[in-house]
């Protein structure tokens, strides 16, 4: 059992931890290239610029026809999630349905069960002669489950792309190396961008 004293002392610093934690420095990892100086390397970055071109087009090629042969699987799930839509929805109505009958009475736990009592409130088929908001089972207090989310085709379209299209080409990594090869230099550099000392 900790005491008063100490857990004020604990809170105390746990919350100077934190805002040391908030304003702490943030770098990020920055490139710098820094281009041959050899005026005959000239050529040779040109070839660089050639394969980057090709590396970029030969990516944009095939997430093109990536984004082709996921139509048919996105008509596919967008298909299925209707019917499931459609399932959940049936389903949901029935509920609500059933509920909205069960006001006041034994399916909501208070008017059924008090309606036989002996205080006479057996009168009305609310159990105590009206809808008393606040108990726990009139309309504006009584949960409601959410209805089904409607499927979006869009949206399954987009999952796929991500899960199957998206995906890194290696072009940065193929001209980093004709680059180097060629005598440039490539620099990493660790530089704040935020809370940064004086």
């Amino acid at each position: 059992m900790i005491s008063i004293p100490r857990a004020i002392v604990l809170a105390i610093l746990i919350s100077g931890l934190s805002g040391c934690v908030m304003f702490a420095p943030r770098y990020q990892i920055m490139h710098r290239y820094e281009p041959p100086t050899d005026p005959a390397s000239g050529i040779c970055l040109e070839k660089c610029t050639q394969k980057l071109e090709a590396c970029q087009q030969r990516c944009t090629s095939v997430y093109q026809s990536c984004l082709k042969r996921i139509e048919p699987l996105a008509d596919e799930r967008y298909n299925k999630a209707v019917q499931r839509y459609e399932n959940e929805l049936s389903s949901y109505r029935q509920r609500m349905n059933s509920r909205f009958l069960g006001w006041g009475r034994a399916g909501l736990g208070w008017g059924g069960g008090w309606g036989g009592s002996p205080w006479g409130w057996s009168g009305s088929p609310w159990g105590w002669g009206g809808p008393y908001y606040g108990l726990g089972y009139s309309y504006p207090f009584y949960y409601q489950p959410a209805p089904p989310i409607t499927p979006d085709r869009n949206r399954e379209f987009d999952r796929l792309r991500y899960e199957q299209c998206e995906v890194e080409c290696g072009c940065q990594s193929v001209q980093d190396a004709c680059f180097l090869s060629c005598g440039g230099r490539k620099i990493v550099e660790e530089r704040c961008i935020a809370n940064c000392p004086k």
